[in-house]
């Protein structure tokens, strides 16, 4: 008989490599000893001073899953007309200035990767980087989490107009009791957050009891992140469902959703149905929850290259470069197209501001003068942004030191990204 030791030893080793399992993994102490060597640490790795050394492995602060790549790479020709973006203009409010010089120095980018026509156009790495190194999506993340839910629904596992405590009966008695799945992954709750938090998307309660800072702080929420879901009380005075309100905890639930349906932590959904399909060429990370609840509004850490392999998916209603369906097709639809729920919630929402358009499925649709684009976007400078008319992929990752700022908002949907779709046509 086989000694239980080598047996448990093999079934880890299939459980991590064989069978491409994604790698739950702790806060890497050897690095958090490092950054403390420059007075980076979990609390301070996001303010001004260090998000630009952070980024590329904020993973490693916390908990989180390993994605691992795949046998499938899919390779990425170059066009045979490269983009120079020395020689395409934007507008800013002090004159015209080269794409080049805007995205580096007032959008602090450093990488970025555009794709036309399925071949790279302009690709380029800074702050250390490389095409197969990490960088922190920030929300982007939330992009990625509804795909999970997407991925589920496409397989009849999930029903998005069912009530979201269907899936999580520990959710009666709060806020989100009376919601539907799509409503939270629309973000049309409007819960109320905790005072202080006005105007803001986040709770500082919640990235607490993730362990986003740090296991230090979790320690007071002994089930991590669903401690949280319990203290959500309180909703605004608008019906469930009537107004969009850009709020992390409904990635957070959503996340938890798929975690309940797929019977598995949805980074791995996440790694086995979509980035290995996709071809990904480097290994991405996840962050979690010290219970191994990713963290759905912001967890992904993954090259600039992929992210942008995946936004092709969008151009091609959800098949990958071999013609597999990767994303059902009617999910990609249903973003393209919206309906009158979320553009009238979008209507009511602070966001009307900075564009016509909808949030739907933690995906938004921004009409831009006459350009529709169709974007997963981070608060810091993370974006990808799909095209159809030009059949393009913009994928940026950058450290901007401020969250929130209109006039970031601004510089990325009706300066440089226009500027580069124009250049294009």
């Amino acid at each position: 008989m086989m000694n239980k030791t080598i047996i448990a030893s093999i079934v880890a080793i299939t459980t991590a490599f064989g069978s491409q399992a994604a790698t739950f993994k702790g806060p890497d102490s050897e690095f958090i000893q490092s950054a403390q060597s420059i007075g980076m640490t979990g609390h301070t790795w996001e303010s001004p001073e260090y998000i630009a050394s952070a980024m590329p492995h904020v993973y490693k602060f916390s908990h989180s899953y390993t994605l691992h790549k795949g046998d499938y790479v899919l390779v990425l020709g170059k066009a045979e007309h490269q983009l120079d973006l020395t020689q395409v203009v934007v507008e800013d409010f002090d004159g015209a200035i080269s794409a080049k010089d805007f995205l580096a120095n007032r959008m602090q980018n450093h990488n970025a990767v555009i794709i036309q026509d399925g071949k790279i156009v302009h690709e380029h790495y800074g702050n250390g980087l490389d095409e197969f190194s990490p960088h922190l999506d920030m929300s982007v993340s939330k992009s990625f989490t509804a795909m999970a839910a997407g991925i589920m629904a496409g397989q009849g596992k999930l029903d998005m107009n069912a009530p979201v405590t269907k899936y999580l009966p520990e959710l009666k008695g709060t806020a989100f009791e009376t919601a539907t799945v799509q409503e939270v992954a629309d973000m049309r709750t409007a819960v109320k957050l905790a005072a202080g938090t006005k105007e803001k998307y986040w709770d500082v309660r919640l990235s607490n009891a993730q362990g986003y800072y740090g296991d230090e702080a979790s320690k007071p929420y002994p089930n991590g992140t669903r401690d949280f879901f319990q203290l959500i009380t309180e909703r605004q005075d608008y019906e469930m469902g009537e107004k969009y309100d850009y709020q992390d905890v409904n990635s957070e639930i959503l996340g938890a959703v798929v975690d309940k349906v797929a019977g598995r932590p949805f980074p791995e959904v996440l790694e086995q149905e979509l980035l290995q399909k996709v071809g990904v060429a480097a290994d991405a990370h996840f962050m979690s929850d010290k219970k191994g609840l990713g963290m759905g509004s912001t967890g992904m850490n993954m090259a600039t290259k992929d992210l942008a392999r995946v936004g092709m998916l969008f151009l091609n209603e959800g098949k990958n470069a071999k013609g597999e369906q990767v994303l059902p097709k009617q999910f990609v639809a249903d973003l393209w197209q919206g309906n009158d729920d979320v553009r009238s919630a979008w209507k009511i929402s602070k966001e009307v501001a900075l564009a016509d358009g909808y949030y739907k499925d933690q995906f938004r649709v921004l009409e831009v003068g006459d350009k529709r684009i169709l974007a997963m976007i981070g608060v810091n400078g993370q974006v990808c942004a799909m095209h159809k008319e030009t059949n393009s992929v913009i994928a940026l990752n950058g450290g901007y030191p401020m969250a929130e700022t209109p006039r970031f908002a601004a510089m990325q949907f009706h300066q440089f990204v226009p500027a580069i779709l124009e250049a294009l046509e």
